[in-house]
């Protein structure tokens, strides 16, 4: 009778326990607003067993719904889970550079959110990431490039939370082939400029990056690529690395240039001047045809409320079929379409080397980018986040949380797939102070935007105030800083 009670009790409890923790799994979505846990190291329930109360992290990020918004939402998840205190400070988008590098300097910060163009400067503060989280579940999953771009002198020293990748957006009920080259790219905007759609709409050509404030360079660099990046000349892109010798004023730049010019024409009203937010707005607003950019555009045009929903094709952004040679000095024409993948900087974390509670850190930046936070952070589409997981690279996956048309699923994945599996890329400029290089150059694109010069003379004197910047910050210095960028283009 003992014994039979004694079995009883214990089938009582193990039942119990599996039907708590059965709860306890499904309340994980009700409590967060995730549609499910996803299994890892760095999961709900797995985060959920740390007790981290007391200590308090101090976080530096973007002011704003994009990235400012992601922080802040799972940080005050992550203290639910594990009662640690995420004190978080907002900063403009203009002031984070610099608030990050005191912080990191100072040691007033534990963790700082930004952009991993910024690598270069950071670097010498950070933490290098525990071999833990390189080997989880949830960080193997990530796609290259992504896994890489953390990495500065064979140290992983930031974790990439964000998928960024350039890639065409076009509208598949009226554009039937969508551009193959750039020089297509202004053929069918100037077709589409100023046509009526949509029961009487005004729709126009396309919708791009231009503000000189806000990300032109990276407009022009994906522009840029597909002329200036020879497949067969290693060694640089912006600089030639044995001299340091800037490339930005050669014939694939300037071609690109006027291109970047030309199309204006067929830009929609205000579209001279549209940063990021408002150039993909336009376009997930049925605005215009035609969008290259980052997936913001896509996401939002995918959403729910947009009025293009099931209208939106994806692929990979135009090429060229001539690509200029740096080593003969001559145009090489190619039979078929070259195509470079431009990858700017995608938002990225990292730890201070000066952090006190550093497993804590590195668990809360574990947890920020889990499987079931990266898809409700792509769900939102408002967060500045983007797909870099290659359990993302299915038609199946998009359909189910996104309710996708196959068709339009089937695009962005092949697109996906096609730029984490090929090997020509360009990514953001990432050597000492390379935002005063930007600063440059945004200033000479808009000066041949606006027609104040040619695009030849304004990148001539880009080209020279680069030069001259070299030898302010020293040659050697940059020299071995842009070394790492160009092994990572090269594949070395």
């Amino acid at each position: 009778m003992q014994i039979h009670f004694i079995r009883l009790k214990l089938f009582t409890f193990f039942v119990t326990l599996f039907f708590s923790h059965l709860c306890l799994a499904q309340d994980w979505s009700k409590q967060f607003e995730i549609e499910n846990d996803v299994p890892g190291q760095y999961s709900y329930d797995s985060i959920s067993k740390k007790n981290y109360s007391g200590i308090t992290i101090k976080i530096i990020t973007k002011k704003g719904r994009n990235l400012g918004g992601a922080v802040e939402k799972h940080a005050r998840q992550f203290e639910k889970l594990t009662g640690a205190k995420c004190k978080i400070e907002f900063v403009p988008f203009p002031d984070l550079y610099s608030k990050d590098l005191w912080g990191l300097k100072q040691g007033t910060c534990d963790i700082i959110f930004g952009g991993r163009k910024w690598l270069a400067d950071f670097a010498p503060y950070l933490e290098p990431l525990p071999g833990k989280l390189l080997a989880s579940s949830e960080y193997s999953d990530i796609t290259f490039p992504f896994n890489k771009l953390g990495m500065w002198e064979n140290q992983h020293l930031m974790v990439v939370i964000d998928g960024d990748r350039h890639f065409l957006q076009y509208r598949l009920d009226l554009v039937k082939s969508p551009p193959e080259t750039w020089k297509d790219f202004t053929r069918i905007a100037e077709k589409f400029n100023k046509t009526t759609v949509d029961n009487g709409k005004i729709i126009y050509g396309a919708s791009e990056i231009t503000s000189k404030n806000n990300l032109v360079y990276a407009q022009f660099f994906k522009r840029a690529a597909a002329y200036a990046k020879h497949p067969d000349v290693k060694g640089g892109f912006y600089f030639e690395l044995s001299t340091m010798k800037p490339l930005i004023n050669t014939p694939g730049f300037v071609e690109a240039l006027r291109d970047f010019v030309e199309i204006q024409a067929f830009y929609p009203p205000g579209g001279k001047t549209f940063t990021l937010t408002t150039a993909a707005d336009s376009f997930a607003n049925g605005e215009t045809v035609l969008s290259d950019m980052w997936g913001d555009a896509f996401y939002k045009a995918v959403g729910k409320q947009s009025p293009i929903r099931n209208r939106v094709g994806a692929g990979i952004s135009p090429g060229a079929k001539k690509v200029w040679n740096r080593r003969t000095g001559q145009w090489d024409m190619f039979p078929n379409v070259h195509h470079v993948h431009f990858i700017p900087s995608s938002w990225s974390a990292g730890v201070s080397k000066n952090c006190r509670h550093k497993e804590a850190a590195f668990d809360f930046l574990g947890f920020f980018a889990n499987r079931a936070n990266h898809i409700s952070d792509l769900q939102d589409g408002t967060l500045g986040i983007n797909s870099f997981r290659a359990s993302e690279q299915n038609k199946a996956f998009w359909v189910k949380h996104f309710q996708l048309d196959e068709k339009i699923a089937s695009s962005y994945v092949e697109t996906l797939k096609h730029i984490s599996q090929d090997s020509n890329y360009v990514y953001d400029l990432n050597i000492p102070q390379a935002r005063r290089y930007m600063r440059i150059l945004s200033n000479g694109i808009t000066r041949a935007l606006t027609g104040r010069s040619s695009p030849q003379e304004a990148l001539d004197n880009v080209a020279q105030q680069w030069e001259e910047l070299n030898q302010i910050i020293g040659i050697d210095k940059q020299r071995a800083a842009y070394s790492n960028m160009v092994q990572l283009e090269d594949r070395k």
